[in-house]
């Protein structure tokens, strides 16, 4: 890949970390690309899945060195009749140079929110999400546009609800690049459930998300 286009997708790859997680957002999938591109990106997220869904905002932050990305999301979650205020953040730390198509990182979130598995909220205690996992992904710079593919497997622990305890998940994702600083982001998530009551995934989740560069270094 050539610089100009390696350069170019790391704007593309920012935009993995803001949207459809945030942290991790509660009900969202866990999709963190294996790149970073140093500066500021903001995001609009709309996840669905078995349990409920999330519409959220989101922001990401690199330094100059690209060694790390911080990122933070908040929004509302939807089940049944309910309605709550959920967030999330997350550090991501990659593996990969800055002209890489090819590259390795390592993730680390926490959330929070009511537990929603269509019981009365006031009966069960607040859910608080915390996923460890790593990221793998591949990136395609075209002209003006850039592409990325990547996968996120990870062990998500739960505490509140019923049960303290984790699952095995695992999350692919596809970002593009539709103008210099603009972005599409989809992916789902499948893997180990747990029940309603105990507050985690039931089974697969998706989510879209448009992303925007506010600030580039």
């Amino acid at each position: 890949m050539q610089g100009a286009q390696a350069r170019y997708c790391g704007v593309v790859l920012l935009i993995v970390s803001t949207r459809l997680a945030g942290g991790q957002i509660p009900g969202a999938p866990v999709l963190q690309n294996a790149f970073v591109s140093p500066g500021a990106v903001v995001a609009a997220d709309f996840v669905g899945g078995s349990g409920g869904s999330v519409y959220a905002g989101a922001a990401s932050w690199a330094p100059a060195s690209g060694r790390v990305q911080l990122s933070v999301g908040a929004g509302t979650r939807s089940h049944l009749a309910s309605n709550s205020f959920v967030y999330g953040l997350r550090a991501a730390v990659p593996f990969s140079g800055s002209s890489s198509s090819v590259g390795f990182g390592m993730l680390a979130g926490i959330g929070g929110g009511p537990n929603q598995g269509g019981f009365p909220l006031d009966s069960l205690a607040s859910t608080t999400v915390i996923p460890v996992g790593v990221a793998i992904g591949w990136r395609r710079g075209f002209g003006n546009r850039g592409i990325s593919v990547y996968a996120t497997p990870s062990y998500v622990f739960f505490s509140g609800g019923t049960n303290n305890s984790g699952v095995v998940r695992g999350a692919i994702g596809l970002d593009v690049a539709v103008a210099k600083a603009l972005g599409l982001t989809a992916g789902f998530e499948f893997g180990q459930t747990r029940t309603p009551r105990e507050g985690g995934p039931t089974g697969t989740l998706f989510g879209f998300g448009v992303s925007y560069a506010i600030a580039r270094r």
